[in-house]
Protein backbone atom coordinates (compact mmCIF):
# COMPACT_ATOMS: atom_id res chain seq x y z
CA UNK A 1 0.00 0.00 0.00
CA UNK A 2 1.52 3.38 -0.97
CA UNK A 3 2.39 5.67 1.93
CA UNK A 4 0.16 8.49 0.65
CA UNK A 5 -3.03 6.42 0.96
CA UNK A 6 -3.39 6.98 4.74
CA UNK A 7 -3.45 10.80 4.69
CA UNK A 8 -5.67 10.89 1.59
CA UNK A 9 -8.26 8.52 3.04
CA UNK A 10 -8.07 10.21 6.44
CA UNK A 11 -8.58 13.69 4.98
CA UNK A 12 -11.54 12.49 2.92
CA UNK A 13 -13.06 10.72 5.92
CA UNK A 14 -12.71 13.81 8.12
CA UNK A 15 -14.26 16.06 5.46
CA UNK A 16 -17.28 13.73 5.19
CA UNK A 17 -17.49 13.42 8.99
CA UNK A 18 -17.87 17.19 9.42
CA UNK A 19 -20.82 17.16 7.03
CA UNK A 20 -22.46 14.16 8.73
CA UNK A 21 -22.11 15.68 12.20
CA UNK A 22 -23.42 19.04 11.01
CA UNK A 23 -26.48 17.43 9.41
CA UNK A 24 -27.12 15.17 12.41
CA UNK A 25 -28.59 17.99 14.50
CA UNK A 26 -26.45 17.36 17.60
CA UNK A 27 -25.60 20.36 19.73
CA UNK A 28 -22.45 22.41 19.23
CA UNK A 29 -20.70 21.04 22.32
CA UNK A 30 -21.36 17.42 21.34
CA UNK A 31 -20.22 18.10 17.78
CA UNK A 32 -16.97 19.72 18.95
CA UNK A 33 -16.26 16.83 21.34
CA UNK A 34 -16.93 14.14 18.73
CA UNK A 35 -14.83 15.81 16.05
CA UNK A 36 -11.97 16.64 18.44
CA UNK A 37 -11.71 12.98 19.50
CA UNK A 38 -12.00 11.85 15.87
CA UNK A 39 -9.28 14.27 14.75
CA UNK A 40 -6.93 13.25 17.54
CA UNK A 41 -7.36 9.55 16.82
CA UNK A 42 -6.96 9.82 13.05
CA UNK A 43 -4.00 12.18 13.24
CA UNK A 44 -2.31 9.68 15.54
CA UNK A 45 -2.91 6.94 12.97
CA UNK A 46 -1.50 9.10 10.18
CA UNK A 47 1.55 10.00 12.28
CA UNK A 48 2.18 6.33 13.02
CA UNK A 49 1.50 4.82 9.60
CA UNK A 50 1.74 7.64 7.05
CA UNK A 51 4.49 9.76 5.53
CA UNK A 52 6.01 12.72 7.44
CA UNK A 53 3.96 15.23 5.45
CA UNK A 54 0.70 13.42 6.27
CA UNK A 55 -0.09 15.05 9.62
CA UNK A 56 0.18 18.73 8.52
CA UNK A 57 -1.74 18.04 5.31
CA UNK A 58 -4.58 16.24 7.11
CA UNK A 59 -4.62 18.97 9.78
CA UNK A 60 -5.04 21.65 7.10
CA UNK A 61 -7.83 19.67 5.41
CA UNK A 62 -9.57 19.20 8.76
CA UNK A 63 -9.27 22.89 9.63
CA UNK A 64 -10.63 23.93 6.23
CA UNK A 65 -13.59 21.55 6.61
CA UNK A 66 -14.27 22.85 10.13
CA UNK A 67 -14.28 26.50 8.99
CA UNK A 68 -16.46 25.72 5.97
CA UNK A 69 -19.10 23.87 7.99
CA UNK A 70 -19.00 26.40 10.83
CA UNK A 71 -19.88 29.18 8.41
CA UNK A 72 -22.50 26.93 6.81
CA UNK A 73 -24.12 26.23 10.17
CA UNK A 74 -24.14 29.96 10.92
CA UNK A 75 -25.84 30.69 7.58
CA UNK A 76 -28.42 27.97 8.23
CA UNK A 77 -29.14 29.40 11.67
CA UNK A 78 -29.62 32.94 10.37
CA UNK A 79 -31.89 31.68 7.58
CA UNK A 80 -34.24 30.14 10.16
CA UNK A 81 -34.67 33.42 12.05
CA UNK A 82 -37.56 35.70 11.08
CA UNK A 83 -38.03 39.18 12.50
CA UNK A 84 -41.55 39.88 13.83
CA UNK A 85 -43.34 42.80 15.46
CA UNK A 86 -45.01 42.79 18.90
CA UNK A 87 -48.44 41.87 17.48
CA UNK A 88 -47.13 38.90 15.52
CA UNK A 89 -44.94 37.87 18.46
CA UNK A 90 -47.97 37.62 20.75
CA UNK A 91 -49.97 35.86 18.02
CA UNK A 92 -47.26 33.19 17.76
CA UNK A 93 -47.26 32.75 21.54
CA UNK A 94 -51.06 32.30 21.47
CA UNK A 95 -50.71 29.62 18.81
CA UNK A 96 -48.32 27.75 21.07
CA UNK A 97 -50.62 28.15 24.07
CA UNK A 98 -53.70 26.95 22.19
CA UNK A 99 -52.06 24.03 20.39
CA UNK A 100 -52.46 20.41 21.43
CA UNK A 101 -49.45 18.89 23.15
CA UNK A 102 -46.74 17.93 23.46
CA UNK A 103 -45.48 21.47 23.28
CA UNK A 104 -42.31 23.32 24.26
CA UNK A 105 -41.62 27.03 23.93
CA UNK A 106 -38.50 29.03 24.72
CA UNK A 107 -38.21 32.80 25.19
CA UNK A 108 -35.02 34.70 25.87
CA UNK A 109 -33.76 38.29 25.85
CA UNK A 110 -30.54 38.40 23.84
CA UNK A 111 -27.61 40.68 24.58
CA UNK A 112 -28.67 42.75 21.54
CA UNK A 113 -31.97 43.63 23.27
CA UNK A 114 -34.00 41.41 20.92
CA UNK A 115 -36.39 38.75 22.21
CA UNK A 116 -35.93 35.29 20.69
CA UNK A 117 -38.88 32.88 20.47
CA UNK A 118 -38.44 29.20 19.65
CA UNK A 119 -40.85 26.27 19.80
CA UNK A 120 -41.27 22.71 18.61
CA UNK A 121 -42.88 22.21 15.24
CA UNK A 122 -45.37 20.02 13.50
CA UNK A 123 -47.00 20.28 10.07
CA UNK A 124 -49.83 22.56 11.18
CA UNK A 125 -47.99 25.20 13.21
CA UNK A 126 -45.30 27.76 12.38
CA UNK A 127 -42.90 26.77 15.16
CA UNK A 128 -39.60 25.06 14.51
CA UNK A 129 -38.09 28.24 13.18
CA UNK A 130 -36.74 31.02 15.33
CA UNK A 131 -38.61 34.27 15.55
CA UNK A 132 -36.99 37.44 16.82
CA UNK A 133 -38.65 40.55 18.14
CA UNK A 134 -36.23 43.40 17.51
CA UNK A 135 -35.62 46.09 20.16
CA UNK A 136 -38.47 48.58 20.40
CA UNK A 137 -40.46 50.60 22.91
CA UNK A 138 -41.52 47.57 25.00
CA UNK A 139 -39.29 46.26 27.78
CA UNK A 140 -38.03 42.82 26.64
CA UNK A 141 -37.87 41.50 30.21
CA UNK A 142 -41.51 42.42 30.74
CA UNK A 143 -42.37 40.33 27.68
CA UNK A 144 -40.58 37.30 29.14
CA UNK A 145 -42.28 37.79 32.51
CA UNK A 146 -45.60 38.10 30.69
CA UNK A 147 -45.08 34.54 29.43
CA UNK A 148 -44.26 33.28 32.93
CA UNK A 149 -47.51 34.73 34.28
CA UNK A 150 -49.65 33.60 31.33
CA UNK A 151 -48.33 30.03 31.16
CA UNK A 152 -47.44 29.29 34.79
CA UNK A 153 -49.57 31.70 36.83
CA UNK A 154 -49.09 35.18 38.32
CA UNK A 155 -47.44 33.93 41.52
CA UNK A 156 -45.14 31.27 40.10
CA UNK A 157 -41.74 31.29 41.90
CA UNK A 158 -39.97 31.26 38.53
CA UNK A 159 -40.73 34.99 38.28
CA UNK A 160 -38.61 35.82 41.33
CA UNK A 161 -35.92 33.41 40.18
CA UNK A 162 -35.78 35.11 36.78
CA UNK A 163 -35.38 38.55 38.37
CA UNK A 164 -32.66 37.25 40.67
CA UNK A 165 -30.63 36.17 37.66
CA UNK A 166 -31.26 39.51 35.95
CA UNK A 167 -29.84 41.29 38.99
CA UNK A 168 -26.70 39.18 38.60
CA UNK A 169 -26.45 40.14 34.92
CA UNK A 170 -27.66 36.81 33.49
CA UNK A 171 -30.55 36.77 31.00
CA UNK A 172 -31.83 33.23 31.42
CA UNK A 173 -33.71 31.31 28.73
CA UNK A 174 -37.30 30.58 29.82
CA UNK A 175 -38.60 27.16 28.73
CA UNK A 176 -42.24 26.19 29.24
CA UNK A 177 -43.65 22.82 28.26
CA UNK A 178 -46.52 20.38 28.65
CA UNK A 179 -46.89 16.75 27.50
CA UNK A 180 -50.49 17.23 26.32
CA UNK A 181 -53.28 19.81 26.36
CA UNK A 182 -54.85 17.99 29.33
CA UNK A 183 -51.78 18.59 31.51
CA UNK A 184 -50.52 21.84 33.04
CA UNK A 185 -47.61 23.84 31.77
CA UNK A 186 -44.33 23.59 33.65
CA UNK A 187 -41.34 25.89 33.35
CA UNK A 188 -37.66 26.21 34.05
CA UNK A 189 -34.83 28.62 33.38
CA UNK A 190 -32.09 27.34 31.13
CA UNK A 191 -28.61 28.12 32.39
CA UNK A 192 -26.23 29.41 29.75
CA UNK A 193 -23.29 31.61 30.69
CA UNK A 194 -23.41 33.44 27.34
CA UNK A 195 -26.91 34.80 27.98
CA UNK A 196 -26.07 38.26 29.28
CA UNK A 197 -28.37 41.17 30.09
CA UNK A 198 -28.24 43.74 27.26
CA UNK A 199 -26.62 47.07 28.16
CA UNK A 200 -28.84 50.02 29.03
CA UNK A 201 -28.41 51.59 25.59
CA UNK A 202 -30.03 48.52 23.97
CA UNK A 203 -33.20 48.41 26.05
CA UNK A 204 -35.97 50.94 26.66
CA UNK A 205 -36.57 52.50 30.07
CA UNK A 206 -38.68 50.36 32.40
CA UNK A 207 -39.94 51.30 35.85
CA UNK A 208 -39.93 47.61 36.89
CA UNK A 209 -36.55 46.42 35.66
CA UNK A 210 -34.37 49.54 35.65
CA UNK A 211 -34.03 49.47 39.47
CA UNK A 212 -32.99 45.79 39.27
CA UNK A 213 -30.40 46.48 36.58
CA UNK A 214 -28.88 49.61 38.04
CA UNK A 215 -30.62 52.24 35.93
CA UNK A 216 -33.30 54.46 37.44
Amino acid sequence: MPDWIHPVLTGAFLAVSYRVVRRSGVGLRAAVLVLAVLNAGLLWVVAAAGPPWGVPVVAVVSLAAAVYHLFGAARDGVARIRAVGPTEFRALVRQVAEASGPQVMGVCVLVTGSVALTALADDSRPEGRRFQLLPGPECPFCLVEEQIRDFLGPSDPLLDEYRTHLTAGSSRHLLVRRPSEQEPWTGRLRDRSVYRVPPAARRPPCTVHDPLLGRG
